[in-house]
């Protein structure tokens, strides 16, 4: 306890020395913003990997990754036709490739919900319902395997786009009643969810009245893709929203269409590697009733879809994913009935020189005396810091975060770069809260400095 105290004050006396020396650090940006390096080349590499079959072998439900005491959980939530189905929680041991059935109950029916797990994994909230009972929001407790039921969405649907934006908002986009058909409810409401009131608001609505749709989040940007809209059609209509962080409210633009034409009911989500990051999307209904097994990646840095990444092992719909930095996975779905196909999609290398948004930026031409790495900033952070170093000649960088006991946690740079002042910065959107450690390893220098993660 006494060491703990000492690490706490140390770190606020820093933080309160890097608030006073480093006012040349600016605020990160609203929107994402870059510039291709033609040096790379127009491909992402990644490869799929089949795990145990669920045995909750349905269509419509939804998943989430969370690490409990060092083991990664795939959670599956809901999903089916049976009220014990839609209410069932699957879990797969990650470490041990086994599923646990039945592993949890919740009280209300969900389908086509979304899960996504907050406060450090220790709760997963899950969105959705069946009808009649739409607009469900749950809190699980995954230490005590318990259930919490919350304040309802001001507009109750299921088959939204469900993103975390920070450790204390959600957003609801989109969603309708869960059916097909012209006269099928679908809507535009962007809900934000509070979890530290259990309260909705409402901000900007999405461009088009949608359900079924997906896409992924990083920082202040979200991609919508595809989706069922008006009319009773698919679409393939896809949007880049940029959120304000003080009022939360988002502009929407138009981005490329999804490369096989109107999609619905696929899975996906966010991947990063190095300096590379975007949204992974895999399967889906093809003009909503056709499926796939293709899989696309829309790029951050490239502002495009590549279409190069293999499919995943079968032609499916109504199924959703989760994931962690470079790894996405995918459980179930539907072909002609459920199925219980578990797949893991590893990313070995993302296009990409997001230097701003996730690497490092070249902060100016000069070249420093000497090597150096300043105290990250702001400290204690959340969720993101920045991290200035400098070399005086070439070498060969390792930039590398560590937890409180010394496990590698992640690697911000490791290659070759020239001489200059270079900033880096590290999202701690999905890590607990606590001590971090970073280390900055080059041919001739190496130091380590502390970091406190506050969420």
């Amino acid at each position: 306890m006494i060491k703990i105290l000492n690490i706490l004050i140390f770190l606020i006396v820093m933080n309160l020395f890097s608030y006073s020396q480093n006012q040349d650090l600016g605020e990160f940006n609203n929107e994402i913003t870059f510039a291709p390096n033609p040096s790379y080349s127009s491909f992402t590499l990644a490869s799929w990997t089949t795990l145990a079959s669920t045995p909750h072998a349905v269509s419509r439900s939804c998943c989430a990754l969370v690490s409990i005491n060092g083991t990664d959980y795939l959670y599956q939530f809901g999903g089916g036709n049976s009220n014990s189905e839609l209410k069932r929680v699957a879990r797969l041991n990650l470490s041990t490739n086994t599923w646990t059935n039945n592993y949890s109950t919740m009280p209300y029916s969900i389908s086509s919900g979304t899960a996504i797990p907050m406060r450090g994994d220790s709760f997963i909230y899950v969105f959705g319902g069946n009808n009649p009972t739409l607009g469900k929001t749950l809190r699980y407790n995954v230490y005590s395997n318990s259930w919490q039921t919350m304040q309802d969405m001001q507009t109750r649907v299921t088959d939204a786009f469900v993103v975390k934006y920070s450790d204390t908002r959600i957003f609801i986009i989109g969603g309708g009643n869960g059916y097909f058909g012209v006269s099928a409810f679908r809507t535009n409401k962007v809900q934000v969810y509070n979890i530290n009131t259990n309260s909705y608001t409402t901000v900007n609505n999405y461009p088009i009245n949608c359900s079924m749709l997906g896409g992924g989040i990083y920082r202040d940007t979200v991609i919508g893709v595809g989706g069922y809209t008006n009319g009773g059609n698919a679409t393939a209509n896809c949007y880049k929203g940029v959120i304000n962080p003080s009022t939360f409210n988002i502009t929407w633009t138009s981005i490329a269409s999804y490369p096989l034409g109107p999609i619905l009911r696929f899975a996906s989500y966010i991947a990063f590697k190095d300096d590379g990051v975007g949204v992974m999307c895999t399967g889906g209904a093809v003009n909503g009733s056709n499926p796939t097994a293709q899989t696309f990646f829309y790029n951050f840095c490239t502002k495009s879809w590549q279409n190069n990444l293999p499919n995943n092992s079968v032609a499916r719909s109504n199924f959703k994913a989760a994931g962690r930095g470079n790894i996405n996975y995918v459980v179930a779905g539907f072909t002609n009935t459920g199925i219980g196909t578990t797949e893991k999609l590893d990313f070995s290398f993302i296009d990409g020189t997001c230097f701003n948004m996730l690497g490092f930026n070249n902060s100016n031409n000069s070249v420093p005396e000497d090597y150096y790495i300043k105290q990250n900033y702001p400290n204690p952070f959340n969720p993101s810091t920045i991290i200035k170093f400098g070399i005086p000649k070439q070498n060969h960088v390792k930039l590398i975060i560590y937890d409180e006991i010394g496990r590698e946690v992640e690697t911000l740079v490791n290659e070759t770069m020239k001489p200059g002042k270079y900033e880096a910065a590290f999202d701690g959107t999905n890590y607990a809260s606590g001590v971090y450690f970073f280390r900055i390893e080059t041919g001739q220098f190496v130091s380590s400095k502390t970091m406190l993660l506050v969420k």
